[in-house]
């Protein structure tokens, strides 16, 4: 196979790629054979579209699949936007993801030979698997996902559609294929003196689970727990891990935060509680908790 800029000489193969994938790709993505000629009228640097194509068309069309970078930001971001489709009868050969690898390097390759960004990033429908399959083998990460980002069609009709975040770097390029994802790994402490439904909602907020000890009351038991998330928890209880059991745990100790009402071991988080600690109040306090496990705890130190 071999990748070019798509040109006004594709278009008849490329309607032809369309109609025989059409029942395939209307699954995921909307589907117009008239599309491509949009795209070339706005071709630029900041909206590239690129063909794969099949070196020995074998009789058919000859188009392995087609990749738009869009949505181009530059200045302090240099980021882009990947949407693809591949096409029947070359879908499942390797033939596209081959061809996206070779988009992607010249996305991220410096100006004029490629398009100089820092990041792409591309969106995948969450059931969509062999496209973030697809995606993670390239080395990109799944950021978090993007609610009600698209309206698309779907088998309830039309709607809008949650959408899965994938990215990677130029530091990151090539990536390691199925690099496992890295979160920052939090281990906050809320002791209990604050009540445990508060504990609960800041780990709703943080995204992370909550180790009560009341459920778990056995220390070793809640630190081998704690040890094997991969996002690390917050702990609720009356004798919490120590900081040199944490740092056992696998915890770095900038990354462990206490909750306390009295004064706690720093770095730790003094919650006022003469008054009701609502969603507002919460997501302040997982908002620091999250500034005091990137290294930015000093700009925060009144009380809340």
């Amino acid at each position: 196979m071999r990748v070019a800029p798509a040109t006004t000489a594709d278009v008849p193969a490329y309607r032809e790629a369309v109609r025989l994938s059409k029942q395939r790709i209307g699954q995921w993505n909307p589907v117009n054979a008239a599309d491509l000629e949009w795209h070339l009228t706005r071709q630029s640097p900041e909206h590239r579209t690129f063909l794969i194509h099949a070196v020995d068309p074998a009789g058919s069309h000859g188009i392995v699949g087609k990749v738009n970078v869009t949505n181009v930001v530059r200045g302090r971001f240099d980021s882009g936007t990947l949407g693809y489709d591949a096409y029947d009868p070359y879908a499942g050969h390797g033939l596209f993801g081959e061809g996206l690898r070779l988009v992607v390097g010249l996305a991220l390759t410096p100006m004029p030979d490629g398009m100089g960004l820092h990041r792409v990033e591309a969106n995948v429908r969450p059931g969509n698997e062999r496209s973030a399959g697809l995606l993670r083998s390239l080395g990109f990460r799944r950021e978090g996902t993007v609610r009600r980002m698209l309206r698309l069609d779907g088998p309830d009709g039309q709607a809008w559609r949650d959408h899965d975040m994938h990215a990677l770097t130029i530091e990151e390029w090539p990536g390691s294929p199925y690099a496992p994802h890295q979160p920052h790994r939090l281990a906050v402490l809320v002791d209990a003196g604050l009540e445990a439904e508060f504990a609960y909602r800041l780990a709703q907020e943080l995204g992370v689970p909550l180790l009560d000890q009341q459920v778990i009351p056995q220390a070793a038991a809640l630190l081998s727990v704690l040890a094997s998330s991969p996002v690390g928890a917050v702990l609720w209880g009356a004798q919490l891990p120590s900081l040199d059991d944490l740092g056992a745990a696998g915890f770095d100790p900038a990354c462990v935060t206490w909750i306390s009402d009295q004064p706690a071991p720093s770095p730790s988080v003094l919650v006022d509680t003469d008054r009701p600690i609502d969603a507002r109040r919460t997501t302040a306090i997982a908002l620091r908790c999250k500034a005091i496990a990137v290294g930015t705890q000093d700009l925060h130190p009144e009380r809340l």
